[in-house]
């Protein structure tokens, strides 16, 4: 490990005191006090509310909320309780920049990181870091409040650094990056990101499985797998709490288990239906968006100057028009990695001769192929049914970070064997030559002469009139082709300074940094068209977002602290803010409980039914109509059943489908009778995998038999009750075994599901006082190991740091 020399790198603490300056010049309305308006940072507001609320209130620990869909654990969202998770506390540190500066500083950082690692100079690392932090989807992911999953891409090259030390031997600084920067990916949860960094390091082990054989290695390679499988393990210690407690949900979510109703793709292994997972799956022609922003027309909605001939068509009307034209539903924007690191990539695999070009390659193809998702059928389903885990993660478009991260790392490695003068002057100039005529004719053939492959017509216009399709594809035609000709001209610039180096017409000072500025004029500008001013608000605008609107206020009125309330004023199950304010039956999540989706599929809207006897039993205390055409309404709900109640009887079901059918009642504002219907307080529908808990207990109720809320806690519930008769309890409170108890008078009982999604359990005659109480092994004996994790890691990186006060000749200096 070469030791520091602070004057050496004195030179690195004024770049990375430059990474901060652009930052915040490129967010500059953070610097006025201004706040991003993204829809999920919202959304998560809302969803994760009542849980922050609560702990801040009481100080205990928060492991469920019954904000959404009638209740969760709030692990994916909002873990209000101390986790042991030490590591995560640098990401505190480096927050203290503020949002979204420090997610560009994190990015640029952790990018200059890898390419020093790599023994890379100084300026290049810098373009490199440009390159890879202001790639469009960086930006587009921010503007919408992708938080968790944009800190996750920006950790990515720290952590890669740290595998590459490891093959390299240089094995206790390679395992404290590793472990450090593992840490602080697992901590923000996003696997889809760590599963394709899994992937990105597969790739590389296996180059360095087939050099570890030539060089006669095989040893050095197995010992260097051992530690960086080791301390992956390890880097993932402190954060097991989340891992454990995720994973035991996952199972029991519409992402990882499987419906057990009929009608259902059943995979053994669970996961997403493909009809959901492959929803954003990008156009294979639309891969060549990383070099051509906006050949497909950009987002979905773009700024009506764009499309000048469909802005005079529409007039005043719109201010924002569909340029998108692709087969995504809908699209944030393009995934544009940069015109000239394309062209420095291709460049790359003909310059760079070490066998690394080849992994990164092969990385790179099995990026684009994956985001091309049910456009190449034959082997992304194939893979979707195979390969391990792939089946719990959706908008596989995401999979473009691998080439995001690897583009700019093969492209700037070329740059800097050139500078090295690895070749001649005269096959390098061919190379380059090469690179950009491809490149640039790839350019003007997809932008200038895109009406010889496109339509510029997608399935989405066809609710418009002719007359507005035929403008529509005038300007996409017009983007896609003033887009080809910036991209090559980008290159042709790139490619000139590049010869003017080859002929020694200029230092390679000046080539670096001629990079450093195209490489950003190149992309900024179209980051800037999906995060600029006009995603801030200000600081009391943003704050609108949850003030109560007037049916929300008389709902507050009721100091009733557990009901909920069917908002049909807002989409209702896919909308988090009512989450904000009440305790509800509908709300937004991308994990809810797989029995949940299945209630709202055959029972709440799902296909157009509302049942209203399965809202009684939810306890919809209130429904909010209207909001569309009219002020939103409150109507008060006098059949709902309260939070528990005695049932007379068991109806027994011997299927999922007949537990289901069972419920079936009269539509919600139908006073037709349903014969036979479903009768929620006299009746519990309980599947026969319970007969051996019920076993012959007799029950019934008397007339004045009750179960009262005794006191409202999230991880805590108590009741009372009063019944002459031994009785079966049913409990507006969803079912889930996974950490839930129950007591009665402190003896513990066993909780039974009835009704599909509730809890039942057996309450003996006379007075009683009931408890329930959620207390996941998988989460509080995870956070043992967690502590122990944490100060491993940590012994670990101090330890790394010794060395580095040693007087050891560095192993590259190419600054």
């Amino acid at each position: 490990m070469p030791s520091f020399d602070f004057k050496k790198i004195r030179l690195d603490l004024y770049i990375v005191l430059g990474f901060i300056v652009v930052s915040f010049l490129y967010c500059y309305p953070q610097l006025q006090g201004k706040k991003l308006k993204q829809n999920d940072g919202v959304s998560w507001l809302g969803m994760s509310h009542e849980a922050t609320a609560y702990h801040d209130s009481t100080g205990y620990d928060v492991l469920w909320s019954n904000s959404m869909f009638g209740g969760m654990p709030t692990y994916t969202h909002a873990v209000e309780a101390n986790t042991n998770n030490y590591p995560a506390y640098i990401q505190m540190v480096l927050e203290a920049l503020g949002k979204p500066a420090y997610f560009f500083f994190i990015a640029m950082l952790c990018f200059y990181i890898l390419m020093r690692v790599l023994g890379i100079n100084r300026w290049l690392s810098v373009a490199a870091s440009v390159a890879y932090s202001f790639a469009s989807y960086n930006a587009i992911i921010i503007g919408v409040g992708h938080d968790t999953k944009m800190l996750s891409i920006a950790y990515m090259p720290a952590a890669f650094a740290g595998i590459y030390l490891i093959y390299k031997e240089k094995w206790l600084s390679g395992a404290a990056l590793w472990g450090i920067f593992i840490a602080l990916l697992a901590c923000n949860a996003h696997y889809q990101v760590m599963y394709y960094l899994i992937m990105i390091c597969f790739c590389f082990g296996v180059c360095m499985f087939f050099m570890a054989i030539k060089e006669n290695k095989i040893k050095q390679f197995f010992i260097s797998t051992l530690i960086a499988v080791s301390v992956g393990v390890l880097g993932m210690l402190p954060n097991i709490t989340a891992l454990l407690t995720t994973n035991e949900y996952s199972k029991q979510t519409m992402r990882g288990g499987t419906s057990e109703l009929s009608g259902h793709d059943k995979k053994a292994s669970g996961g997403l239906d493909k009809s959901y997972a492959f929803q954003w799956s990008m156009g294979v022609g639309e891969s060549f968006c990383m070099m051509v922003p906006y050949l497909y027309g950009g987002a979905s909605e773009e700024l009506a100057e764009k499309a000048p001939k469909t802005a005079e068509l529409v007039g005043s009307n719109s201010d924002m028009l569909p340029t998108y034209w692709g087969e995504q539903p809908f699209q944030s924007g393009p995934v544009y990695l940069g015109a000239v690191i394309c062209f420095l990539f291709l460049l790359g695999l003909l310059v760079v001769r070490s066998p690394h070009k080849w992994w990164i390659l092969a990385a790179s193809v099995i990026g684009i192929v994956l985001s091309w998702g049910k456009n190449f059928p034959e082997v992304n389903y194939f893979l979707f049914d195979h390969i391990p885990m792939l089946n719990k993660f959706r908008t596989v478009e995401m999979a473009l970070i691998i080439p995001q991260f690897l583009f700019p790392l093969l492209g700037i490695w070329a740059v800097q064997d050139i500078i090295d003068k690895k070749l001649k002057p005269d096959v390098l100039w061919k190379d380059v030559k090469i690179a950009a005529g491809v490149t640039v004719v790839l350019c003007l053939l997809l932008g200038v002469g895109g009406s010889m492959f496109f339509k510029f017509t997608g399935s989405g216009d066809a609710q418009y009139q002719a007359e507005l399709v035929k403008a529509l594809k005038e300007d996409r035609a017009s983007m896609a082709s003033m887009s080809g000709i910036k991209s090559a001209i980008y290159i042709l610039i790139a490619a000139g300074l590049l010869w003017a180096f080859i002929k020694d017409k200029i230092k390679p000072m000046v080539l670096m940094i001629g990079l450093v500025a195209i490489i950003a004029i190149d992309l900024i500008p179209v980051s800037l068209d999906y995060l600029s001013d006009k995603n801030y608000v200000d600081a009391s605008d943003f704050d609108t977002n949850f003030e109560p609107r007037d049916v929300d206020k008389q709902i507050l009125r009721d100091k009733d602290p557990y009901f909920r309330v069917y908002d049909r004023s807002r989409n209702t199950y896919n909308d988090a803010i009512q989450a904000y304010f009440f305790k509800c039956i509908g709300g937004y999540h991308p994990a809810k409980l797989e029995i949940y989706q299945d209630l709202i599929d055959r029972q709440m809207g799902g296909q157009g039914f509302l049942n209203a006897k399965v809202f009684d039993m939810l306890n919809t205390k209130y429904i909010i109509v209207g909001g569309q055409k009219s002020p939103p309404q409150v109507i008060p709900n006098p059949e709902a059943c309260g939070n528990a109640w005695f049932v007379n009887d068991v109806k027994w079901a011997n299927t999922a489908d007949e537990e289901m059918d069972g419920l079936n009642g009269q539509h919600l504002g139908d006073t037709t009778t349903v014969p036979n219907g479903f009768e929620p307080q006299k009746t519990a529908i309980m599947r026969t995998t319970f007969k051996d808990v019920m076993g012959d207990y007799n029950f019934g109720k008397d007339s004045a038999a009750y179960i009262k809320l005794d006191r409202y806690g999230l991880d805590d519930i108590s009741f009372i009750s009063h019944n002459s008769k031994d009785g079966l309890g049913v409990f507006s409170d969803i079912y889930y075994a996974a950490g839930w108890k129950a007591y009665v008078d402190d003896k513990e009982t066993p909780i039974m599901r009835v009704n599909y999604v509730l809890r039942a359990i057996k309450i003996p005659a006379k007075d009683h006082k009931i408890r329930f109480e959620f207390r996941p092994q998988s989460f509080y004996g995870g956070r043992k190991i967690a502590l122990a994790g944490s100060l491993l890691l940590f012994a670990l990186f101090i330890g790394a740091l010794f060395p580095l006060f040693k007087k050891d000749k560095p192993v590259q200096n190419k600054a």
